[in-house]
């Protein structure tokens, strides 16, 4: 993860929200289908949940700038967005357990919550930067088009329409992943942190510094051994390319696209957080071009 100091959430003010008498029935209980009401935790899984459910739906995520999900606090208005929600989507995975905290805490029992990693069958330790496995969305869209069906069944045709079509556009994206795998040959890449591993794995990479990227990813100091071992990978060339996280502000990383820069090994840099003005497989598709780029280099 690309901030420090994380901590598993629950604040005082998170513990304050269960005091709270916080009502499902502010809903509308007019006879005529009102739009589905999606929360998400973060932006990327709402940008998907807008895709599917089109004008049938209304998103709001809970985290859409670059805010590190681990620490963020959630807000009183934020236990009542999750409240008052349809559907809720989390990433689950110790990502975000404010969210989990602020579903149990739902009053509506009609709710239905959507946990990406349980999605994806993945469990408390595994990574949990899973939208960066390309098979995610494409879970999640047709899932989603399951639950908004459930919600709406006179739109069910629509919503999976939109979810095929929606993967339809993502397979342009993974049509890329594969033709850098052809080229990827197996070599290794180093990593800031672990936040780009699904995807390089995916492309056919192998990660060189795991010790370095998991000691920067839980805000401590690399052993000096990584350190050495990850600044001779990148002056012999060792290393196919650097990942670094643009997020990240850390003194160690800095210096180390400074040597591969130095080195002239190719960098790619990634993001944790979706940007504001790019929607999901945009912005995927632009980090995986900039590996193309590399790769050609």
């Amino acid at each position: 993860m690309f901030f420090k100091n994380k901590k598993k959430l629950i604040t005082a003010a998170a513990c304050c929200l269960m005091l709270i008498p916080l009502s499902a029935c502010n809903k509308n209980s007019n006879t005529k289908p009102n739009k589905i009401n999606v929360v998400s935790s973060v932006n990327f899984y709402g940008d998907v949940a807008k895709q599917v459910g089109g004008k049938h739906v209304k998103v709001a995520s809970i985290i859409n700038s670059n805010v590190d999900p681990h620490d963020f606090e959630p807000t009183i208005n934020d236990a009542k967005k999750v409240d008052k929600a349809d559907v809720v989507i989390a990433n689950g995975i110790c990502y975000d357990d404010w969210m989990t905290n602020l579903i149990k805490n739902s009053n509506d029992k009609k709710q239905t919550d959507i946990d990406v990693g349980t999605l994806m069958h993945k469990k408390n330790g595994d990574n949990e930067h899973i939208w960066y496995d390309p098979q995610t969305m494409d879970k999640l869209a047709n899932k989603l088009a399951a639950v908004y069906s459930k919600k709406r069944p006179q739109d069910k045709k629509l919503y999976y329409h939109n979810a095929n079509f929606y993967r339809q556009k993502w397979s342009k994206t993974t049509a890329l992943i594969k033709q850098i795998k052809k080229y990827s040959h197996g070599k290794y890449v180093a990593v800031s942190e672990p936040v780009f591993d699904y995807s390089l794995i995916s492309m056919g990479y192998k990660i060189s510094d795991n010790g370095f990227a998991n000691a920067i990813e839980k805000g401590v100091d690399p052993s000096a051994t990584d350190i050495t071992h990850l600044q001779s990978d990148i002056t012999h060339h060792k290393i196919a390319f650097f990942v670094n996280n643009i997020q990240a502000s850390d003194p160690v990383v800095a210096g180390m696209v400074d040597l591969a820069k130095k080195n002239h090994v190719p960098i790619v840099n990634v993001s944790e957080t979706k940007p504001p003005h790019k929607n999901y497989i945009q912005w995927m598709t632009g980090q995986y071009r900039q590996v193309l780029h590399a790769q050609k280099q």
